[in-house]
């Protein structure tokens, strides 16, 4: 047998056996989301999602890898799903939702990095759509919607609930919305949730916006004494401007403090506080066209906390962009930068707007975490 002979069987041999992917193969992919680096920089924590035929649905669960390498060390258990990892700013500790129990509403838990079980933090009747931690670690900024009747007491429905589905009444212009169905008037507020309390019960958060609005994506200014949120508070269902708001965290009237800091007609979203606290980045729609909706780019501007006049960044780049996030240095920031059907991460410089590529090519970048380094 001559050289060339054996290499071609060599080659034979170690060739990988292809087949047409099935229907099966599918329900084997799992996804992976929402990477957070811990604060030394040695974990991440992440959320793996995998589908479940026999049940009709997704259930996901809560893992943790070493930056430096190695087997992959899964955090919440199965059976329930667990999502959104938060590391508390001192890294002992690593919060998440959970909705545990066949009613159960989505409550925050706490996973000591040390080792043991989860612990319940809160026991909200409606349940916790999100949260983040202030920068002292000691409260959370919580987003809930209001209570249903149910939850709120109500005594006259709840005999019926088990034969009878409560009407839908329709009193809003935006009455139905994919992903969510029909929508009535309960709104989303920000609450803020000591966790230095260890009162038994634990004593219930506090609410710090109020209104017939939604608020949310929470974001805690450095000094923890400002909380950045978005809102839509001009004609909520007739019109898709929205604008970053902040309030005071320590607000015990229900937002009396609110200040609205972007004035400028279009969608504006995404608040992100730069390092010194005096600054804050945000994505902005600069048309306010309406009918533009997707089809007009989102850009990245900077704004002075008392307001006043948006510094834009990338005004001059015609692509979409989100998720800013700001450098611990404060010099420039981060970002995903949609272009051609694929998602870059970008830095963008924030004096002169400069934006370079960091990771793309033939990868598209769902969701990125910035280390303290």
């Amino acid at each position: 047998m001559n050289v060339i002979a054996i290499l071609a069987l060599l080659a034979q041999a170690q060739a990988p056996t292809h087949r047409v992917l099935g229907l099966d193969d599918l329900f084997r992919i799992q996804r992976l989301s929402d990477p957070r680096v811990s604060p030394d920089g040695r974990w991440v924590a992440y959320v793996v999602s995998a589908p479940d035929l026999a049940a009709d649905k997704s259930t996901s669960r809560i893992w943790m890898a070493a930056t430096a390498g190695g087997d992959p060390i899964p955090l919440t258990a199965k059976g329930s799903s667990a999502s959104s990892p938060r590391w508390s700013p001192d890294g002992k500790y690593l919060g998440f939702l959970a909705a545990r129990g066949d009613d159960a509403e989505s409550q925050v838990w706490l996973l000591n990095r040390l080792g043991g079980e989860a612990e319940q933090l809160t026991t909200v009747k409606q349940g916790v759509d999100g949260f983040v931690w202030s920068p002292d670690g000691g409260r959370l900024a919580l987003t809930i919607d209001d209570a249903t009747p149910e939850q709120a007491g109500d005594t006259t429905w709840i005999g019926a609930k088990a034969k009878t589905q409560r009407p839908w009444v329709i009193e809003r212009l935006q009455f139905k919305r994919d992903g969510t169905g029909y929508l009535d008037r309960r709104r989303g507020h920000i609450y803020v949730f000591d966790v230095r309390t260890k009162a038994v019960p634990p004593l219930p958060p506090r609410q710090v916006t109020s209104g017939d609005w939604d608020d949310d994506e929470a974001a805690w200014s450095p000094d923890g004494r400002l909380i950045a949120f978005t809102s839509n508070r001009d004609s909520v269902d007739g019109s898709d401007n929205s604008d970053i708001w902040v309030v005071a965290s320590d607000d015990t009237t229900k937002g009396t403090t609110t200040r609205r800091i972007t004035l400028e007609p279009g969608q504006d979203g995404s608040p992100a506080w730069s390092p010194d606290g005096r600054s804050i980045a945000y994505t902005r729609q600069p048309s306010g066209e309406p009918i533009a909706l997707i089809y007009d780019p989102s850009h990245l501007a900077v704004i002075g906390v008392e307001g006043g006049r948006p510094r834009p960044l990338t005004a001059a780049l015609d692509r979409d962009i989100r998720s800013p996030r700001w450098a611990p240095d404060g010099r420039s920031l981060y970002g995903i930068l949609e272009d051609e059907g694929d998602d870059h991460l970008v830095r963008v410089d924030a004096t002169s707007g400069a934006v370079t590529r960091l990771v793309g090519d033939a990868r598209s970048v769902s969701a990125f975490s910035v280390g303290a380094e």
